[in-house]
């Protein structure tokens, strides 16, 4: 591990927010328990945001670790490990919700999913989803248009390290015009569908994890420096606890923007010091965090078929039976990511170390099956 390149903390950043993204599906989803059905939380949406300026930080810091030390991109090889990092789990786990659902309900729309866009549909068709008939499972493949945004910003970003003559002047102009014309379409009045996908996708949050990994592969002092003061580093901790309890709120046009700089905050003092408030560097979190992904894949489908386990049992107490629900379902949740992880994504990552250019070390305990 040592000629690898590891940044401690990251894997507490994804555990964070794969868990908030766990518990608002279940808040959600209370109906399948024959509880009344309660509102999304503004963490799952949020805990996006996180995930989506963490990439864009750890996926720009090693192109620019690759150009450093070979003088340029490999954009086929980068292709190659995104596509045995995502597609494997996206196309399995779109497979059983199909084999739940039946092959026979299955409806055009699935054309979004099967090509990463479905983020488009959403925008412009509602939030329903798009490979499924009228079923319970309805809601299996909604969160999938995060991951259409990250594959889509994939497909051109590594040509942007890789040609920018001046990165620096279009790490900062991207997120700065893509706010600007969120701005104009609002003022503008633009059709709804248009709004909502430019909120839907944040290629700014995605850039602005960009722009704070050029300046620390730069070792920018004054970014170091303010981006790890105890004020900034408690702020965005306390920011992230009144978005834990729906309270933040500015405006929708920025609201992840704003995200994206507190989780930047929490990125450099996880990475670069050594006297951080909170230390997301432990062996649970570390866990989690390498089992994130499929955590975020899986969990409507455990959400659901855990109703069946839990609906039998007669629990009279409302609360009791709520409480019940999150302390089996979030561990169902956990132990479905590990076995996915250890006995099938393990599988293509071997083979994507294969394509690396430059070496990455997810973490620094052991987590071997």
């Amino acid at each position: 591990m040592n000629d690898k390149i590891y940044l401690p903390g990251l894997n507490g950043i994804r555990a964070i927010a794969a868990l908030s993204v766990v518990f608002s599906h279940i808040n959600n989803r209370l109906d399948y328990f024959k509880l009344p059905k309660r509102q999304l939380l503004d963490l799952a949406n949020f805990g996006v945001t996180i995930f989506f300026t963490l990439s864009g930080f750890l996926i720009t810091y090693l192109l620019l670790k690759e150009k450093e030390k070979t003088g340029t991109i490999d954009v086929k090889k980068f292709y190659i490990r995104r596509i045995l990092r995502i597609w494997p789990l996206y196309f399995i786990y779109l497979i059983i919700v199909i084999f739940f659902n039946g092959i026979s309900t299955v409806q055009w729309p699935i054309i979004f999913v099967l090509l990463m866009i479905p983020n488009l549909r959403n925008s412009f068709a509602g939030i329903t989803n798009i490979a499924v008939g009228n079923h319970n499972l309805t809601y299996m493949t909604g969160h999938y248009w995060s991951l259409g945004v990250e594959e889509q910003f994939y497909a051109f970003w590594p040509w942007i390290i890789k040609k920018s003559k001046k990165i620096l002047e279009v790490l900062v102009l991207f997120p700065l015009v893509y706010l600007i014309i969120k701005i104009v379409l609002r003022l503008f009045h633009a059709p709804a569908g248009i709004i909502t996908f430019f909120n839907y996708t944040r290629f700014g949050c995605l850039a602005i994890g960009a722009l704070g990994a050029y300046l620390f592969f730069n070792n920018s002092m004054k970014f170091k420096y303010w981006f790890t003061t105890k004020i900034f580093e408690i702020s965005a901790w306390i920011l992230l606890l009144f978005v834990a309890f729906n309270k933040f709120h500015l405006t929708s046009i920025v609201d992840h923007e704003i995200i994206a700089v507190v989780t930047l905050v929490i990125i450099m003092n996880q990475i670069n010091n050594p006297r951080k408030t909170i230390n997301l560097e432990n062996k649970v979190f570390d866990f989690l965090g390498k089992i994130s992904f499929g955590m975020y894949v899986y969990n409507p489908l455990v959400i659901y078929l855990m109703a069946f386990i839990i609906n039998p049992f007669i629990i009279e107490n409302i609360l009791l039976k709520q409480v019940l629900i999150y302390v089996l379902v979030v561990p169902a949740v956990v132990l479905t990511a590990y076995l996915s992880y250890a006995y099938f994504e393990k599988i293509f990552l071997k083979l994507k170390y294969n394509y690396a250019i430059v070496e990455s070390a997810s973490s620094k305990f052991e987590f071997e099956n």
